[in-house]
């Protein structure tokens, strides 16, 4: 992430908070809501995504793919060097099942959210990922029932100093 050319203020953190919710809404909409015109709302849109804090991707709503299944797997190491952590952590970033990967403290040291189209192929999955590999100690992999809360919007409380 490049620097930021100035910390990031209260319309900011409005507008971060409005994008992460709906970036389709156009820049007359935004800036009615931030009381800021369309090109000041754009220019600061620009510094966001030049200064890597912003991205925009389509996110599909999970709720309407009901034949995908998911599962939590956790996972723990028999050695943890950073070379160790560097493979695992390779290995997950490559394969496109793997939604989501986490490094944790504590008693397991991976949490690996997985999605497939059933059951069974995420059973294999999580075998063919973990069961191999003899640097991995133990792995569980809980088959996720139902969505309580999901997402990945950051309140922009928290991007202020």
């Amino acid at each position: 992430m490049g620097p930021r050319k100035r910390p990031l203020d209260e319309i900011d953190t409005r507008l971060l908070d409005l994008l992460q919710h709906d970036a389709d809404q156009t820049l007359r909409e935004l800036g009615d809501q931030v009381g800021l015109s369309p090109s000041a709302v754009q220019r600061r849109i620009t510094s966001y995504k030049s200064a890597g804090l912003l991205r925009t991707v389509a996110v599909v709503n999970i709720e309407h793919a009901p034949s995908l299944a998911q599962a939590l797997v956790m996972l723990t190491l028999v050695e943890e060097s950073l070379d160790h952590h560097r493979r695992i952590a390779d290995r997950l970033r490559a394969q496109p099942e793997v939604q989501q990967c986490y490094a944790l403290s504590g008693r397991w040291d991976y949490a690996v959210l997985l999605t497939a189209a059933s059951i069974r192929d995420l059973r294999d999955l999580s075998n063919d990922l973990f069961k191999s590999d003899d640097n991995i100690r133990r792995y569980d992999t809980m088959f996720i029932l139902d969505t309580v809360q999901s997402g990945s919007a950051l309140p922009g409380a928290f991007l202020l100093p």
